[in-house]
């Protein structure tokens, strides 16, 4: 007796599974096949961002320069602009404005364009809702420099405009020199020019650096961290809580964009499922965690 062999051809391929033809409800999975083994390798996922704590530490300069008053008004000659802004002081003490700015090895601020344009010291005393001008005189006249020199920072770190704000020098201490770094306080802005409407200028800080007992600080400034500390924010307004879990505070920054706004479990969870901010989309790339104390943050920017 034979045996039964293959015609030479093969069987043809039984066709997939439908549940929906046999009545079966849904949901209905779909069998994927494998990764072709000739083909590129998908790419890899992003490494997820860790999640760095840190303590608050208050820092107090004592003083508080109010940032939106921060202005370019003309002199009297009409050519030259002054620089001048509101401010509120703890204590005695001085503002130097220099023009061309930059800091040396040893941070020591200094003008790079003395020839041209001195540095100008004026001293204030304590008080709250102060308002600071250079003397007529003093300013800078936009027209002598290239747009480019006024509206970018330069190579060598030159800042078109920087001003130093002394506090806590009693009148003694300013004529005498007897007070030690260690005692100093000083807040640095440094700034470029922003042409405005009519061939007008303004002017933006870009960078702050504070000085306390001796230590450098850089500032940088935290979007939303006001909300989770405001005692006036009402306790169900939803600038004080997580934009992921709306519930629980927030206290985890998302850097470099430094958007306060995730709680700590929600910034664990969302570090393994998108490197985006939830806030502005921008790319994660650190994750921090910050502890506040309510007490400690001065009201008023820096």
């Amino acid at each position: 007796m034979g045996n039964t062999g293959s015609t030479g051809s093969s069987n043809p391929p039984r066709p997939p599974f439908d549940g929906r033809g046999h009545g079966l409800p849904p949901p209905y999975y779909h069998r994927y096949p494998p990764w072709p083994p000739s083909a590129a390798a998908p790419p890899p996922v992003p490494v997820p961002a860790q999640v760095e704590r840190h303590r608050a530490v208050a820092v107090h300069a004592g003083v508080n320069v109010k940032g939106d008053t921060l202005r370019l008004v003309p002199d009297d000659d009409g050519r030259c602009l002054l620089l001048a802004f509101s401010f509120d002081a703890d204590a005695p003490g001085s503002i130097t404005v220099y023009f061309f700015a930059q800091e040396d090895d040893d941070h020591v601020l200094k003008a790079t364009k003395e020839n041209v344009l001195q540095p100008v010291k004026i001293t204030f005393k304590e008080g709250q809702g102060q308002e600071f001008k250079q003397p007529s005189g003093t300013g800078i006249n936009v027209s002598m420099f290239e747009e480019s020199e006024l509206t970018k920072v330069g190579e060598d770190g030159v800042f078109p405009v920087a001003f130093k704000v002394e506090v806590g020098i009693s009148s003694n201490q300013e004529s005498e020199r007897e007070q030690d770094a260690e005692d100093s306080k000083s807040l640095v802005k440094f700034a470029v020019f922003v042409k405005k409407e009519k061939a007008e200028y303004g002017v933006r800080v870009v960078q702050q650096i504070m000085w306390v007992n001796g230590t450098r600080y850089v500032l940088q400034e935290i979007y939303g961290i006001r909300n989770t500390t405001d005692k006036n924010v009402p306790e169900d307004d939803f600038g004080k809580e997580c934009v992921v879990c709306l519930s629980e505070p927030r206290d985890t920054t998302v850097l470099p964009c430094r958007h306060m706004c995730l709680c700590r479990e929600c910034a664990q969870l969302l570090r393994f499922q998108t490197n985006k901010c939830p806030i502005c989309r921008q790319p994660v790339e650190r994750l921090l965690e910050i502890e506040v104390d309510s007490n400690m943050l001065h009201q008023g920017d820096q």
